[in-house]
């Protein structure tokens, strides 16, 4: 069984063995700081040990930048190569061989997956060889372990099994049960926006590391902000558009909605919850830009919906009529051109219009009336036309209900340039659109 130990800083927490879950299913921590893995399985998907490791402490130094780790043969092993060769792979059937000049301080770092029972009892076992003359971890291996059981009792027994490669120890499945919360107290009370959010942003970068190793997504984040002066708290619900776990999605969320409180009472305590959901899994391309337009897209629409403003994505129809080409819809679809062709003898040839290449350079204005304004005799003599001929007609099919519309291009009495046309079949000239 290969283990890598991670040693981190003391005060982690065990909710951090989460993190880790992208580099193997079988996750134990341990106070202080102690986080093991089997990785027997799994080294050959990050390209083996060496990289996993690499990639595992860079992960370790986003939230504690003194990490350290370590590869062995056992967990035991791994951790007391930590402490002595830090961040090193300690080979197959090798373990034994790289400790061995260890200094017998070592012992105390012989511990794995479970601490000695008393550190004091290890350093008597160490101070009793010191006085022998004996100061290597290797020399103490000529020993029976009667000599070992009799002197020191169960603690003596596990020295000479873990000395020998003898002690099984492994590492269960870690199934997260530790709720997604975070807290933080402030010794000094914040009122500035800035620093408020650099507070927030270290939390939510942890609990967003534990969203990844659980395979999980945000669906809602829930921040309470508790005040220095009475019981005022301020609650900020925040909701993206799809369930994620982007950081700067979030990031960009709170900052909007921190922008609408008062800061004057400022931040003593501040709590963090995060309501998951399931990821959805999907095979991305080697080659394919991890951070896509669509996700982009996603944190616009996340900011409008927070600010509770009505967003869509223009969707064509076929229609002719311009106010009835389009609609809008809550979701973005990607559409193909379609070419129109026949198939005469084999051999196809598209159809195009003699007008379509001018068509398609024609203008259109940038503001389109939902519904198009008769506009009276009155009115009319006001627009300067900037044509006497249409300057495109629009009709429907034979067998449909017309309408029949010539456009023109004109000037109101304020100087915009209009949309106007008349419909052949009511006889009557209607605005349709502004332009820029």
């Amino acid at each position: 069984m290969r283990t890598l130990c991670l040693n981190l800083q003391r005060d982690a927490a065990p909710s951090v063995a989460e993190n880790f879950l992208v580099f193997s299913p079988r996750v134990h921590y341990r106070a202080p700081g102690l986080v093991f893995m089997e990785i027997s399985s799994t080294s050959k998907l990050f390209g083996g040990e060496s990289k996993l490791l690499d990639e595992a402490l860079h992960v370790s130094r986003e939230f504690f930048s003194g990490a350290v780790g370590a590869v062995s043969d056992s967990p035991w092993g791994a951790q007391a190569l930590c402490a002595e060769q830090p961040n090193s792979v300690s080979a197959p059937t090798r373990e034994l061989q790289d400790l061995g000049a260890a200094p017998l301080s070592r012992l105390h770092q012989l511990e794995g997956l479970i601490a000695w029972r008393s550190n004091s009892e290890v350093e008597g076992i160490v101070d009793f060889f010191h006085m022998l003359g004996i100061n290597r971890l290797e020399e103490i291996r000529r020993f029976e372990v009667d000599s070992f059981r009799e002197r020191w009792k169960e603690t003596g027994t596990l020295i000479w099994k873990r000395l020998h490669g003898l002690d099984k120890q492994v590492i269960s499945p870690l199934l997260p049960s530790e709720a997604l919360q975070d807290y933080i107290h402030l010794d000094f009370p914040v009122s500035l926006l800035p620093f408020l959010l650099h507070c927030l942003e270290k939390s939510l970068k942890r609990l967003m590391g534990r969203l990844q190793g659980r395979g999980e997504y945000a669906q809602k984040v829930i921040v309470q902000l508790f005040c220095e002066y009475s019981d005022k708290m301020h609650l900020i619900e925040l909701q993206p558009a799809t369930p994620s776990r982007n950081l700067e999605l979030f990031m960009k969320l709170l900052e909007h909605k921190l922008g609408d409180i008062s800061l004057e009472n400022p931040i003593q305590q501040i709590e963090i919850e995060v309501v998951p959901v399931p990821e959805k899994v999907q095979q991305l391309s080697f080659f394919e830009p991890r951070v896509s337009d669509s996700e982009k897209l996603s944190q616009l629409v996340s900011v409008f919906c927070q600010a509770r403003l009505t967003t869509g994505f223009l969707k064509p129809k076929d229609e002719i009529l311009p106010e009835a080409a389009w609609e809008v819809t809550p979701e973005f679809e990607e559409y193909e051109a379609l070419d129109d062709a026949i198939e005469v003898e084999g051999k196809s040839f598209q159809i195009k219009p003699a007008y379509s290449a001018a068509l398609a350079d024609a203008p259109r204005p940038s503001r389109l009336l939902k519904k198009p304004r008769v506009l009276g005799r009155r009115e009319l003599d006001r627009f300067q036309f900037l044509s006497h001929q249409p300057i495109e007609r629009m009709e429907d099919s034979w067998w449909e209900s017309s309408r029949g519309r010539d456009y023109y291009f004109a000037l109101s009495a304020k100087g915009e340039f209009v949309w106007l046309f008349y419909d052949r079949i009511e006889n009557e000239y209607f605005l349709h659109g502004y332009f820029d």
